[in-house]
């Protein structure tokens, strides 16, 4: 039983989301579609008037239908659409049943043949979309009070339709007034007004059945909020598709590494929301302008464009890590560690958000909170072998070296030919003063899986320094100037080593080559005189 029930959850789901994938890119479509067969439903019902045609009493109840499934197909829109963090509230229970009551209400007045109960049903009906559309995080709680007015508005007009036949051609005028009125107080929820509209159109065609006032009222009653707020959608060019769809083309070129196409594209799609007006409403813009620049090195633009992204979409997790990633990337530590720690707070579940926010608090010397990150993130499934890896260093700086090295030996086991857990297992040898593991079980084999690792050479040759091997030291020395024959650093130290060692000419070749590259560097001249002095100039210039 429980099997059979799982599999039509996931049937249903599927068919949801097949319609979610089908409508994508069609709001225009669908809403002018739905339009027209308003407009349709009422030049039916005026010309019944005139002829009283039973088929077209048939034609305007399957017109109610019709108008009623857009009404579903309206609420997938808003999904599709709505891009910011749904807040689901504490209505959808009460929108369901006041919904779905309407319509089983509603049809048992039809069966009764009493229209004033089709009417009431009706009104109550789209109440409880209302509330269902508040319910699923689709209409924000500022926007309840002004939807549930237009749905009593709405019902009151087709029972008045109803109770009073006469007056209702009195108020065709309003339909026009809602033209303006319903989607100018939804702003960017527009289509919450289509969606109540079409519910009430559609139920009170299908009241037909008993009485053409009801068809009438529901026409007038839907019309109203249905026309104002898809007639606007229409107008403002407010389909958040089409900057998808400009959107996608940022990322494509960030992703094909062309940051200025993914610049201007911006640009692009920041105008084209500016001049509908939404530009200080779609989180979206602001964060692929920030991507944008952040291909482009612009990094303290690329913060600003993030934050204003925040201003927008304070509960969005991504935004938070994306910002700390940059803050991260310019070794801000500080600034880093509370964007990663506000997106844990908004999803706990982030690993990615709990490893940043570990290495972020090491960085910090925050020993404890980073080990406590680090954890969580090993818990809920980050990378392992970093998370071990910073672990690995943080246990080792809270004095813990047993568990350090344990940890270090996890990412090891991870990546054996990652470098880094190599040099962090060599640094805690190292401050134990046990020479030999550090080299052996470290540095050594660190620079045997990354060659030019020039850290990990300037390590060993701190510890053969420690050893006492002056030829060790020597050979590092020359291994990493044949990485780099320019490393000014090395050229110094080996033309030391040739000195303590008396190699007099090789140190002078050093020396030669080191001021060639650096002419003003002035303990290399004193050095120079001094072999010169000890050399009793013999043929050294």
């Amino acid at each position: 039983m429980a099997g059979s029930d799982d599999e039509g959850t996931a049937e249903s789901g599927r068919v949801v989301q097949g319609i979610q994938d089908f409508l994508r890119g069609r709001s225009h479509d669908t809403v002018l579609s739905a339009l027209a067969l308003l407009a349709l439903a009422w030049a039916d019902l005026a010309v019944w008037r005139v002829t009283g045609l039973a088929q077209l009493q048939l034609a305007g109840i399957v017109l109610g239908a019709l108008l009623f499934i857009c009404g579903g197909l309206g609420l997938v829109l808003m999904i599709n659409l709505h891009t910011g963090r749904r807040e689901p509230g504490d209505t959808l229970t009460a929108g369901i049943i006041l919904a779905l009551g309407g319509v089983v209400a509603a049809s048992i007045g039809i069966w009764l043949a009493l229209a004033w109960a089709v009417a009431a049903a009706t009104g109550i009906g789209g109440v409880g979309v209302i509330l269902l559309l508040r319910g699923m995080g689709l209409l924000p709680q500022s926007q309840l009070s002004l939807g549930i007015s237009m749905a009593l508005g709405g019902g009151a007009i087709l029972s008045l339709a109803v109770l009073q036949p006469e007056a209702v051609w009195m108020l065709l005028p309003l339909l026009l007034l809602g033209l303006g009125m319903a989607g100018l107080h939804h702003r960017r929820y527009q289509l919450a007004g289509f969606v109540l509209g079409c519910y009430l159109a559609g139920l009170g065609s299908v009241g037909w059945l008993v009485s053409p006032e009801v068809a009438a009222g529901g026409l007038l009653g839907g019309g109203l909020t249905m026309s104002g707020s898809g007639m606007l959608f229409l107008l403002r060019r407010s389909d958040r598709e089409a900057r998808r769809v400009m959107l996608t083309e940022v990322e494509s070129a960030l992703a094909g590494s062309h940051p200025s196409a993914a610049l201007e594209a911006a640009n692009r799609v920041m105008r084209r929301a500016q001049q509908d007006g939404m530009l200080l409403e779609d989180d979206r813009l602001w964060a692929s302008k920030a991507r944008a620049l952040l291909g482009h090195r612009q990094y303290d633009r690329a913060i600003t464009y993030f934050s204003m992204a925040l201003e927008i979409a304070p509960q969005d997790e991504q935004l938070w890590f994306e910002k700390g990633t940059l803050y991260q990337r310019l070794g801000q530590w500080p600034g880093a560690a509370r964007c990663f720690a506000q997106a844990t707070e908004l999803e706990y579940t982030f690993p990615e958000a709990w490893l940043a926010l570990g290495l972020a608090r090491e960085r910090l010397a925050e020993l404890p909170e980073a080990e406590e990150a680090l954890l969580t993130g090993l818990e809920l499934g980050c990378e392992p072998a970093a998370a071990y890896l910073g672990l690995g260093r943080v246990l080792a700086g809270m004095g813990k070296v047993r568990d350090a090295l344990k940890a270090l030996e996890q990412a090891i086991a991870l990546e054996p030919e990652n470098p880094d857990p190599y040099m962090a297992r060599g640094d805690i040898y190292l401050s134990l003063k046990d020479f030999e593991r550090a080299c052996e079980k470290g540095y050594s084999r660190a620079v045997q899986h990354q060659p030019d690792l020039k850290e990990g050479w300037w390590k060993l040759a701190e510890v053969y320094r420690l050893q006492q091997s002056p030829e060790l030291v020597l050979m590092v020395l020359t291994r990493i100037l044949e990485a780099d024959p320019n490393d000014v650093r090395a050229l110094w130290e080996r033309a030391d080593q040739h000195y303590q060692s008396k190699q007099m000419a090789d140190a002078m070749g050093d020396l030669h080559k080191l001021l060639a590259l650096d002419p003003g560097h002035q303990k290399a001249r004193q050095f120079k005189a001094l072999i010169l002095e000890k050399l009793d100039g013999e043929g050294w210039s």
